[in-house]
């Protein structure tokens, strides 16, 4: 037994070990999802129908009312009868008498789309509304105006107030509709009214109400055209001769004979002068280089430059010399007088060099001198017939310019001449770009309302806005529905999953008296493993049972996070099934504040009385006959501190004396976060099962049970998730099918 108990408290641990390193990723994550392996759930499609089957009620009840809505709409709205006329606006066909600005391109199809626009723009124009509603007198029409119908004698809008024009207006433009069909140039022209007579009429009076005001502005933007053009004309026939006049007088003033500026005698003096400047200047460059070279005093530099005969010759002579001064030297020796006297010949021949040389520098500076100054003159008057040659530019230059006036102003008075006579021509025939395609005819069925759209409409909109709200509902629900969110969010194994079953909603109350009158031995014990041995619920908790077996944990503390979980009822079953099993079990109730399925207030002696001291023995209430290993100790009168007395000698004592007794020991406590009591017991017990309802438990709730549980040092074996109605894998026996009430189903786990 202890080898046993060794072995499981070190699985445990090792569970809680995977647990802490859990924890420090959930702590990070308190405030959404919890813990990184709840981030990295994936949303399947299974997970979507769960969740639209869960949220059925709120997604077929917004779907009921939007369909409501949808049909009361679409039933009571006024019946409403639409003319339709159309036109077609080609402005290819626009005579605007030839005098476009050249900003427009012909067939561009920017500028096609903006006329058309701007025409739409005109038949929705105030203009031509009004005249609609003069026309048709909307004004005084019931089926038009309504209760803002003004009387007969009301003839036209401008006897209307302000506030009544613009209240007519407002109508009018509700009625009407006026749209370019796509990647055409129709227009269509649409107004809606309960009468269907007045719904042609009105679409056909805004059409001829629109062409007759283009027709007009056509004509009369004509006349203006041409009595603006007749000042144009004379001011541009007034500008054009004087103009004339100017170029007459300029031409005498400059003496021009000619346009050709490129064939006179200054330009061509002017090159010509550009030649000599360039050759004088390449001659300066030249003796200028030969003087440099001259003025370094190298003899054979300035014999290189000039050929001089008396320089070469001297040259000669000194050669000559100095070959006999060094063939006498060498052989003589220096003392020789015949070298004396070759030493000052030579001296005397080279102050004659050097006096040729003088000469020769002289005559290349006056060569040098006079080459400049010849460039010089001829650079002055190549300036100065430079300046003549600019002037000459800028008066044909002007010329040019007052010729260009001439002719461009002659031009323009003949082109606009033209255009005058061919509008006093016209001005009355000009056709129109607008054309009538179709005419309203009287519509046989009312477009609005559309009910089966409406319906449509109201129904899938129904659908989606349900379908979303269920998402919201459920992304905003923090409750464990599903045993894979509660072992990623707790990090905790699952021990057991409890489908739910109708039958204890039905049957819990009587059994809840039952049971609580069990103890004063009024009733009969009766859980759910007897009075429903072959539903699912029961195989859930035997195969509960065969896992608590397996973890050879002998004192279980039964507890959950907050009230109304099923702690009491899973208790009670899994004792029983226990207890069904062979074992020896003592169920003991130590929910001393508010006992769910023990003996009410008041009952003596309970374990209450036996954590006092009160009473020497406790009471073994063996519930179920058949069931002899099956004890009870009840919870007994409510102290002023529970938790005190759970946490006494005296019960240490008891737990130490019923764990030699029995072969297991469930101990249901209060929940875990109101009170400390479970806590208390933790700690003296072999393990801790924390139970969870499905679709109540709420994820903090769960998680700060965890975390005070596991701060006190209790060994939490896992999590029991009660009452779960998404439960896929379980099986329901066949007809005729049933077990036993005692049978002993441990070979079967």
């Amino acid at each position: 037994m202890t080898a046993r108990k060794s072995a499981g408290m070190i699985e445990n641990k090792r569970s809680l070990a995977r647990y802490n390193d859990a924890d420090v990723a959930m702590d990070q994550h308190r405030g959404g999802l919890h813990g990184q392996a709840h981030v990295q759930q994936q949303l399947t499609a299974a997970d979507i129908w769960r969740t639209l089957v869960k949220r059925k009620f709120t997604i077929l009840g917004f779907t009921a009312v939007v369909l409501a809505l949808s049909a009361v709409y679409a039933y009571t709205r006024v019946p409403l009868y639409e003319g339709v006329a159309r036109l077609q606006i080609d402005p290819s066909r626009s005579t605007d008498l030839g005098l476009d600005d050249g900003t427009k391109v012909p067939g561009s199809s920017t500028d096609v789309d903006g006329h058309v626009k701007t025409e739409v723009a005109i038949i929705q124009s105030e203009t031509v509304a009004t005249r609609v509603m003069n026309a048709l007198r909307l004004f005084s029409n019931p089926h038009f105006a309504g209760p803002l119908a003004v009387g007969t004698e009301v003839t036209d809008m401008a006897e209307l107030t302000p506030s009544q024009r613009q209240k007519m207006l407002a109508l009018f433009y509700g009625s009407l509709n006026v749209k370019v069909v796509p990647s055409t140039e129709i227009v269509e022209v649409r107004f809606r009214s309960p009468d269907p007579a007045l719904a042609t009429e009105a679409a056909n009076s805004v059409v001829d109400e629109y062409m007759k005001r283009n027709f007009l502005a056509r004509v009369n933007g004509t006349a203006q055209v041409s009595v603006w053009m007749s000042k144009q004309l004379e001011e541009i026939r007034n500008n054009t001769d004087e103009s004339q006049h100017k170029l007459a007088d300029f031409q005498r003033y400059n003496n021009l004979l000619g346009t050709d500026e490129s064939d006179n005698i200054v330009t061509n003096r002017l090159k010509q002068l550009n030649e000599e400047l360039t050759q004088a200047e390449a001659d300066r460059i030249v003796k200028e280089g030969r003087y440099r070279l001259a003025n370094s005093g190298n003899p054979s530099l300035i014999d290189s430059m000039s050929s001089s005969a008396t320089l070469q010759a001297l040259q000669s002579r000194r050669a000559d010399l100095q070959i006999q001064y060094s063939q006498l030297g060498a052989k003589f020796g220096s003392g020789y007088p015949k070298l004396r006297e070759l030493k000052s010949q030579l001296e005397q021949l080279d102050g004659e060099i050097q006096k040729e040389g003088a000469n020769i520098e002289t005559r290349l500076a006056n060569e040098y001198q006079a080459s400049a100054k010849t460039e010089d003159m001829i650079r002055h008057d190549f300036e100065k017939q430079k300046g003549q040659a600019y002037k000459l530019n800028e008066n044909v230059a002007q010329y040019d310019i007052l010729k260009h006036e001439v002719e461009a102003g002659q031009q323009l008075y003949d082109t606009l001449q033209l255009k005058l006579k061919a509008a006093g021509i016209t001005s009355g025939l000009a056709s129109s770009f607008v054309s009538v395609i179709d005419r309203a005819s009287l519509p046989d069925l009312p477009v609005e309302p559309r009910k089966s759209f409406y319906l449509a409409l109201g129904l899938g909109g129904g659908l989606f806005g349900g379908l979303l709200l269920a998402l919201i509902r459920d992304s905003l629900d923090d409750t464990i529905t599903k045993s894979e969110e509660l072992e990623a969010l707790s990090a905790l194994p699952e021990l057991g999953l409890v489908p739910f079953l109708p039958v204890l909603v039905t049957k819990e109350p009587a059994t809840l008296t039952q049971s609580r009158a069990l103890l004063t031995g009024s009733a009969t014990f009766n859980p759910l493993v007897l009075r429903e041995p072959n539903c699912p619920g029961v195989e859930a908790y035997r195969a509960l049972c065969s896992v608590i077996l397996q973890s050879a944990a002998k004192t279980l503390v039964i507890t959950s996070a907050t009230p109304g979980e099923g702690k009491s009822t899973v208790s009670c079953n899994v004792a029983t099934v226990l207890a069904q099993r062979g074992r020896r079990v003592l169920l003991v109730d130590a929910d001393m504040r508010c006992s769910s399925f023990r003996s009410p207030l008041g009952v003596k002696p309970g374990l209450s009385a036996l954590c006092a001291g009160s009473t020497p023995e406790y009471p073994r209430y063996q519930p179920v006959q058949d069931l002899p290993g099956l004890h009870v100790v009840p919870s007994g009168v409510r102290p002023n501190d529970p938790t005190a007395l759970l946490d006494s000698n005296r019960m240490q004592q008891l737990m130490t004396s019923w764990r030699g007794e029995y072969d297991h020991i469930i101990i249901d406590t209060p929940p875990v976060l109101p009170f400390a009591d479970a806590l208390v017991l933790a700690t003296k017990a072999d393990g801790v099962i924390l139970v969870a309802r499905s679709g109540i438990s709420r994820e903090k709730a769960l998680l700060r049970a965890r975390d005070v549980l596991s701060r006190t040092g209790a060994n939490i074996l896992g999590f029991v998730l009660n009452a779960v109605r998404e439960l896929e894998y379980y099986y329901e026996y066949p007809a005729g099918y049933e077990l036993p009430a005692k049978v002993d189903t441990q070979a079967r786990h």
